[in-house]
């Protein structure tokens, strides 16, 4: 192989080529493409300090609701047990106001059976004795 003039230049135009592109075209072509790649990292960077946060906030309203849930859950029994109570004594108040109305009236009614039965006595003795003059009577008819 020979090497003239022609290769020479060809070889020097080459690198002269190559030197401006490079000065022009691919320097500001990867200084470009440096920056996206810069932007892109920094906004994935972003996205998942963003995610975490969110999972972070979700967590802690998970927890809260949780919470509530419980401290709900929880007063409720409590005011369950209250009215449960509430509504046992009302009920034995009631028993109670109950047996002593039916005491009562059982006295009542022993009282009346006695007056009564006190009224009725000398009546019945009355017919008793009506009742033995007629039969003799009519056994002496």
């Amino acid at each position: 192989m020979e090497f003239n003039a022609t290769f020479i230049i060809s070889a020097i135009s080459f690198i002269l080529f190559t030197i401006i592109m490079n000065k022009i075209f691919y320097k500001p072509v990867g200084n470009i493409i440096n920056e996206r790649q810069k932007f892109i990292d920094e906004t994935i960077e972003t996205a998942k300090k963003s995610d975490m946060e969110a999972d972070k906030i979700l967590k802690e309203r998970d927890e809260k609701l949780n919470d509530s849930l419980k401290n709900s859950k929880k007063i409720i029994s409590e005011k369950t047990i209250l009215a449960n109570e509430k509504a046992s004594k009302i009920l034995m108040q009631a028993r109670e106001n109950s047996k002593n109305k039916i005491s009562s009236a059982k006295e009542n009614l022993l009282v009346q059976a006695d007056n009564l039965n006190k009224e009725l006595d000398p009546k019945i003795d009355n017919l008793a004795e009506m009742i033995v003059s007629k039969i003799f009577e009519e056994a002496r008819n």
